[in-house]
């Protein structure tokens, strides 16, 4: 008997409307990985600017620190300009990026700073943490059109918990700066925070907006070097133009060898870290960003345990391991 060839006709509009979840488990993992490794990157960051804070004025080591991103993007931008390869954004795009250039290092960088001057980092970081994700779901949800499902309720709440768990243990750690003009005002400690938490979530809704894929063949809004040079430039702007208003040029100059050194080294881990973040929020929503960033306070938490020797306690220990399991139902959030 003679074969018979099986065919399937398949209509265009099937086609069109078949569902795609393995496509869009595999973008969910990507940016789960991305933002992870960006946070990997942003701890290490953290730790360098520790060690550099009871040294130097924290807007010198802002400036130098995102000087090595701008000097890094900087000729590859103009090279890929020569080499007319390079898709300049349009203009309201552009504006875009430096307006979250200036969520991201003044309101964000800066006012960090200065919470911690007036708070520690026992409160501020708490504070910074919980606004950060809460605003971040608020926002989402009015500009992005991200949606709140009952698990990602269940893992703020997680979070939540975690990171309050770990500011009531009596684990004390010192504050990082020491700043008269604020330190007996408790209530400009807690807006300062909670401005901090603003300017972050601006920074992730912003970029989350023009940056979005849907696809990874889908080619991307913004060119990355161009975000980097955006924004790290706007850092580098604000912190020297302070710190040279307040110290002047010639103080600049006169800084220790070792802390160029180390400053250097937080701007080369910074610029990995942009890069990283940039590609998750391709894939992520700015929620689910915003919490994978809480490994950095577990990560920093166990640098300071076992690198500077800080004291920790039961109470610490069980809020990282909620700050883990909350992390890792982020995996398939979206």
């Amino acid at each position: 008997m003679p074969k018979r060839e099986l065919t399937c006709r398949i209509r265009p509009e099937e086609v069109i409307n078949k569902p795609v979840n393995s496509v869009s488990d595999s973008l969910r993992r990507r940016g789960f990985f991305y933002c992870l490794g960006s946070s990997l990157c942003y701890t290490l960051t953290f730790f360098l600017v520790r060690c550099l804070a009871g040294r130097i004025n924290p807007d010198w080591i802002l400036c130098v620190r995102e000087s090595v991103g701008v000097l890094v993007a900087l000729p590859v931008i103009l090279i890929l300009m020569i080499r007319r390869k390079f898709p300049w954004p349009p203009v309201k795009m552009t504006a875009a990026l430096l307006v979250a250039g200036f969520f991201c290092e003044f309101l964000g960088a800066r006012m960090r700073i200065w919470s911690y001057a007036v708070l520690g980092l026992v409160l501020a970081n708490p504070l910074i943490q919980i606004s950060t994700i809460l605003e971040t779901l608020l926002l989402g949800t009015v500009f992005l059109r991200e949606k709140v499902s009952w698990k990602k309720c269940a893992v703020f709440v997680i979070l939540t918990a975690a990171i309050l768990t770990i500011a009531l243990s009596r684990s004390r750690m010192e504050p990082l700066l020491k700043d008269s003009f604020l330190t007996s005002h408790i209530g400009w400690g807690i807006g300062l925070a909670l401005l901090t938490g603003l300017g972050h979530t601006l920074f992730y809704v912003i970029m989350r907006k023009i940056s979005k894929k849907e696809r990874p063949s889908d080619p991307p809004a913004v060119p990355l070097v161009l975000s980097m040079f955006l924004i790290c430039l706007v850092g580098a702007v604000t912190g020297g133009g302070f710190f040279l208003a307040k110290e002047g040029a010639a103080a600049f100059w006169t800084v220790p060898r070792s802390c160029w050194g180390l400053a250097f080294a937080a701007g080369v881990s910074v610029s990995v870290a942009f890069l990283l973040l940039n590609l998750g929020l391709r894939y992520a929503s700015a929620s689910k960003v915003t919490m994978i960033a809480v490994s950095q306070l577990v990560l920093l938490t166990l640098l300071g345990r076992f690198v500077l020797h800080e004291p920790m306690d039961s109470l610490v220990w069980l809020g990282l391991t909620l700050a883990c399991i909350g992390i890792l139902l982020t995996i398939d959030l979206d």
